[in-house]
């Protein structure tokens, strides 16, 4: 099951590109225990060769992750951005994205990643629940209600 805490979510995030925000998520999640200190950096390069970013609408989106060896327990982190920071899309990396949400995973095991994934994709997928989450400013509701429309275990 997915770890969620209030110190693994960012709200109004300043980041001047996507290395900076992936650093800041994967620096919470070191603190916690849930990664190791390589985690940002793994995650970083990974998403040089294997861009995240979404083209949804409202608004792109990204999922940053690196591989399961990293991960100590599983988690999730949110950034919702103060200004948007580019990232590359998923199916065209010449394409730059404005991201305003990045979500990154740490996931134990390449299944869980994909259950993941599969997950965040069809809340997303949804432009109404994107600009529900984006308006929200408060940590620990945002935690709240990422578990209820993730079934996430409290």
């Amino acid at each position: 099951m997915l770890y969620l805490k209030e110190s693994f979510v960012f709200v109004d995030l300043e980041a001047s590109d996507s290395s900076t925000v992936i650093q800041k998520l994967a620096d919470s999640l070191h603190v916690a225990g849930m990664v190791t200190a390589d985690y940002s950096a793994a995650t970083i390069d990974r998403e040089a060769v294997h861009p995240t970013g979404l083209p949804s609408r409202p608004f792109p989106i990204a999922f940053p992750h690196a591989d399961a060896d990293g991960v100590e327990r599983s988690a999730l982190a949110v950034a919702i951005l103060k200004s948007p920071v580019l990232f590359k899309n998923m199916a065209d990396p010449d394409e730059d994205l404005s991201v305003e949400l990045v979500i990154m995973l740490a996931n134990k095991s390449p299944e869980e990643q994909i259950e993941t994934l599969r997950n965040l994709a069809e809340l997303f997928g949804e432009a109404s629940k994107l600009t529900e989450l984006k308006a929200m400013t408060d940590t620990s509701e945002i935690v709240m209600w990422l578990k209820k429309e993730l079934a996430l275990d409290a």
